[in-house]
């Protein structure tokens, strides 16, 4: 049963997901951000670990390291865990985390 779900998930999904360790932050409503924690990352979202709640289908900002900024929103929520779905284009997405991942996570990626 487990297997099916996660194949249902993946097919859903359509885009590579490789694990990551990202420590950044969530800007959300007028002047609300949270600290985070990226867990896995597509060209087309991210699972993110969050300190504080956001609510469900939020317009978000994910801030990581050297100010590199996506726009995207909130797909799902599990207490402090979220979803993110990207709002540019998965080809914009890529140039942006080049600067953020390695050689060989930018590989799978693109697999």
């Amino acid at each position: 049963m487990q297997d099916a779900l996660e194949t249902t998930v993946e097919e859903r999904r359509g885009k590579t997901r490789i694990g990551a360790t990202l420590n950044g932050s969530l800007r959300f409503g007028p002047e609300l951000t949270t600290d985070c924690e990226v867990l896995d990352v597509s060209v087309t979202g991210v699972k993110v670990q969050l300190t504080d709640t956001v609510p469900l289908n939020s317009d978000v900002t994910l801030i990581l390291p050297g100010s590199v900024h996506f726009g995207g929103e909130v797909m799902w929520r599990h207490g402090l865990m979220v979803g993110l779905k990207f709002r540019n284009s998965p080809e914009k997405i890529a140039e942006r985390l080049s600067g953020i991942l390695n050689n060989d996570d930018m590989r799978q990626l693109h697999s």
